[in-house]
């Protein structure tokens, strides 16, 4: 009877020895506030949104997704190892028989440990699957700046990617840091000082009142320096969305991811002022306030375009408008058509750079090169052949 207790004891403080050593169970708070337990090493995922795709596979575990939406399957440039997944249904409406089925394995009969990755709006999939042994459900967005590192983190840790995850995690402060000091350093070296404001202001009264030939700025420049000697030499910024007539504009204000990346990227962003995140403008208000650039944002159909045709139409469009040759963007050709696909999600602070480099032409920036470090980490090369914003910055 004493061996068999002393046996059993043993046993006990080894398996605890083991259950220590593995690091298992995990305990985390995901993004929806959910208290989450992985009781055992993960053996397979199911993405139900391409920004949670891209997540996993920066971390090097792409090769256990075994279930994925339309939305990853859409984004083949991105993902082409992940075409013949299963599909578990769209980014908005989900297969749960479809999931359960692929948690299963064939050889035992019993479900895998699987882990299902949610947006943290979409939290439909943690009440429907609840319950299900070995299932474990996270919700995590991947595509809000402010919570993007402390969420790879977290899935570092949960697929035993810790490493991977310090990484990027480094690499993309890194990034975020390259473009701050761009930008403090660009808008020091743009910035008027008060000898210069006040020769612009002398330069002008002459030719107004005394009819002098000399070189001077009109008066709507003149303001705009002032304001630069004021608050700082930043482009006063108009990101246009969708546009369904010159009565009806969508921009980003206050609030949207677009105002944020804008005024990191060095930017005033003039709808910022609107008190909505998502507000509808008409032109005749761009043309009052007279921005210095225009980013046309851009959902494509692909990688980028193949080509200038399109980028080049959309940038036409905007710089024919009634009243257009009257501003800033357009007198100094800084109207821009931009991919969308780079300002939100893993790759984000692509898009910060392309557009901190649009706003600030002098600052020690290269947007392309970040875009072919952040690839790296996707296994993927950066095509040459795309175009992402038009001008070429």
């Amino acid at each position: 009877m004493r061996k068999i207790l002393a046996f059993s004891l043993l046993f006990l403080i080894f398996s605890i020895l083991v259950g220590c050593a593995s690091g298992y169970p995990i305990n985390i708070t995901d993004s929806a506030g959910r208290n989450v337990t992985i009781k055992a090493p993960i053996k397979k995922i199911i993405v139900l949104n391409s920004d949670a795709a891209e997540a996993v596979k920066v971390l090097g575990r792409v090769e256990s997704i075994v279930g994925v939406t339309d939305s990853v399957k859409k984004k083949s440039y991105y993902f082409p190892e992940l075409q013949n997944k299963e599909t578990v249904g769209t980014w908005k409406e989900f297969d749960y028989e479809k999931i359960a089925e692929l948690a299963k394995n064939e050889t035992t009969g019993r479900n895998d440990p699987t882990l299902v990755i949610t947006y943290t709006f979409k939290l439909e999939p943690a009440e429907k699957l609840e319950g299900i042994e070995n299932i474990t459900v996270v919700a995590f967005d991947f595509c809000k700046e402010e919570k993007l590192s402390e969420e790879v983190e977290k899935l570092g840790e949960i697929l035993g990617a810790e490493e991977r995850a310090n990484d990027f995690i480094n690499w993309w402060r890194e990034k975020r840091a390259a473009v701050e000091d761009a930008v403090s350093e660009s808008i020091s070296a743009e910035s008027i000082s008060e000898d210069e404001l006040a020769n612009e202001i002398l330069s002008y009264l002459r030719a107004t009142y005394l009819g002098t030939t000399e070189g001077h700025l009109d008066l709507e420049r003149l303001r705009r320096h002032a304001w630069f000697y004021a608050y700082g030499s930043k482009p006063w910024v108009f990101i246009e969305g969708t546009a369904k007539g010159l009565e009806d504009i969508a921009t980003k204000g206050n609030g949207s991811a677009d105002h944020a990346t804008c005024t990191l990227a060095g930017g005033y962003n003039i709808a910022g002022e609107l008190g909505s995140a998502f507000p509808h403008v008409s032109w005749e208000w761009v043309l009052e306030r007279n921005p210095d650039v225009i980013i046309k944002g851009v959902y494509t159909s692909g990688w980028g375009w193949s080509g200038v045709e399109e980028p080049a139409e959309l940038v036409d469009d905007i710089k024919s408008r009634p009243g257009a040759d009257s501003i800033f963007a357009v007198k100094d050709n800084r109207v821009y058509a931009f991919c969308n696909e780079l300002l939100y999600g893993m790759d984000s602070v692509v898009g910060l750079t392309y557009w901190a480099k649009i706003f600030h032409p002098s600052a020690k920036l290269n947007p392309k090169e970040v875009y072919t470090e952040y690839l790296e980490f996707m296994n993927l090369t950066y095509p040459e052949d795309r175009i992402f914003v038009y001008p070429e910055v």
